[in-house]
């Protein structure tokens, strides 16, 4: 095969070209035209018209009707999807994400699923703080009375919630522990709207949390993260920068799941304040 010094390059430009036109499809947007596709990119139309042949005749892509410029992502595009997801670790994936928040905010960071009407602790990455007490992976805690529980709580309807309190009960833990329904109910409400929930030292006397949901390319809640330590530290300034950041990694995490969003406005960074001692899981 003859080789030249710009060949190279021009095959990675066109191959960039076609990667930004797959990602134009979304859920909410998953037919395309191709005129569309070239004004939006701002591509020329005979250029993207030769990488929607190639990508058709592939199978990423297919014509909505024939004859028409008008494409969905096409077979091969859902073959590798539900290769990429038989392949996915949740745990895996969010651990250098959790990694680095534990890092920068210097507080124990815990990852959550639900299980059996509980919160699960599937995965930790432990902070340096001199003083500290942790669970262990595997352990379960109520779902009410814990910022990844209440995450977990939110993203169901409130039918399930209102069956999840008829068999476990809101059991009280402190006097901070939520144990009346009709108040769960707003705080689901309020944290469905901020997209963080705290744990208010609703488990542990001491002890407080900030948690963010986890969520998979459907959109679907599949996991919380949580920042949690001793509650002098979790001062009103504090939790405020917790809240941004854990709303930030559970995103890079929810991406990494194939979660899409258009936006995100938790993108910088917000510096910590230096912690001094103990910590617990909340």
């Amino acid at each position: 095969m003859p080789s030249g010094e710009g060949k190279p390059r021009a095959e990675i430009k066109s191959l960039v070209k076609a990667m930004r036109l797959l990602k134009l499809f979304s859920s909410q947007h998953d037919v395309w035209a191709a005129e569309d596709m070239a004004s939006f990119l701002g591509y020329h139309k005979s250029s993207v018209q030769r990488i929607l042949s190639t990508l058709e005749n592939e199978g990423f892509l297919a014509r909505v009707a024939p004859r028409k410029s008008t494409f969905r992502l096409g077979p091969e595009i859902l073959f590798l999807g539900n290769v990429a997801e038989a392949n996915l670790d949740l745990r895996s994936i969010a651990r250098p994400a959790m990694v680095e928040l534990v890092e920068r905010a210097r507080e124990t960071c815990y990852l959550c699923v639900a299980d059996q009407g509980q919160c699960l602790y599937v995965e930790k990455v432990e902070c340096s703080q001199p003083v500290r007490i942790c669970h262990t992976v595997g352990h379960r805690n109520p779902m009410h009375c814990t910022g990844v529980g209440k995450i977990l709580l939110s993203s169901m309807t409130d039918a399930e919630i209102t069956r999840l309190i008829e068999t476990q009960r809101l059991e009280a833990h402190t006097c901070h522990t939520i144990t009346a329904p009709d108040r769960l109910m707003r705080e689901v409400a309020s944290i469905r709207q901020r997209g963080t929930a705290v744990d208010n030292e609703e488990l542990n006397l001491g002890v407080k949390c900030v948690a963010a949901p986890i969520r998979d390319r459907s959109g679907v809640v599949v996991a919380a993260i949580s920042l949690s330590g001793p509650a002098h530290r979790f001062t009103p300034v504090t939790i405020r920068q917790f809240e941004k950041e854990i709303k930030r990694t559970a995103m890079e995490i929810s991406k990494m799941l194939g979660f899409f969003q258009t936006s995100n406005r938790e993108s910088a960074h917000t510096p910590f304040p230096a912690g001094q001692n103990d910590l617990d899981k909340g």
